[in-house]
């Protein structure tokens, strides 16, 4: 399902090189994000890497500021971020692969033939895990 989302705090991750095939074995709480560049390479959708990152899980504190309707405080070594503003946003079933990430992406290319995506993972337990996509609008 895809939402309209209005992202009024920017999530941050510290550098990291994973990749699809370690999210699994990421702490329970985690995020990893990437930020792809996706274009047209005549009629096939491809995909350019620009970096990727993890989170490690909420502190009780940090939770406790969220919940209160206050921004998470800043951490000295998450320098990566989605930055604030208005996206479109799916969340579905994690892709397996990179090769799998066109797949999502290519409906939302119908407007425009270019342009940024955000993939985030969230692993919320030790079965299940939800891939988002932001699309800046």
């Amino acid at each position: 399902m895809v939402f309209s989302l209005n992202l009024s705090y920017e999530l941050t991750y510290r550098e990291a090189p994973v990749n699809f095939e370690t999210i699994d074995s990421l702490p329970v709480g985690s995020e990893t994000c990437f930020r792809y560049h996706f274009f047209f390479d005549d009629v096939f959708i491809r995909t350019k890497l620009i970096w990727s990152g993890t989170r490690k899980p909420l502190s009780k504190k940090e939770k406790d500021i969220i919940e209160s309707g206050f921004p998470p405080l800043p951490r000295d070594d998450e320098h990566l971020f989605i930055p604030v503003g208005r996206y479109s946003l799916l969340q579905t079933v994690p892709a397996v692969s990179e090769g799998e990430l066109s797949r999502h992406i290519l409906p939302f290319s119908a407007s425009r033939q270019e342009g940024t995506v955000y993939v985030r993972f969230i692993k919320e337990n030790e079965l299940e895990c939800v891939m988002q996509l932001f699309f800046p609008e």
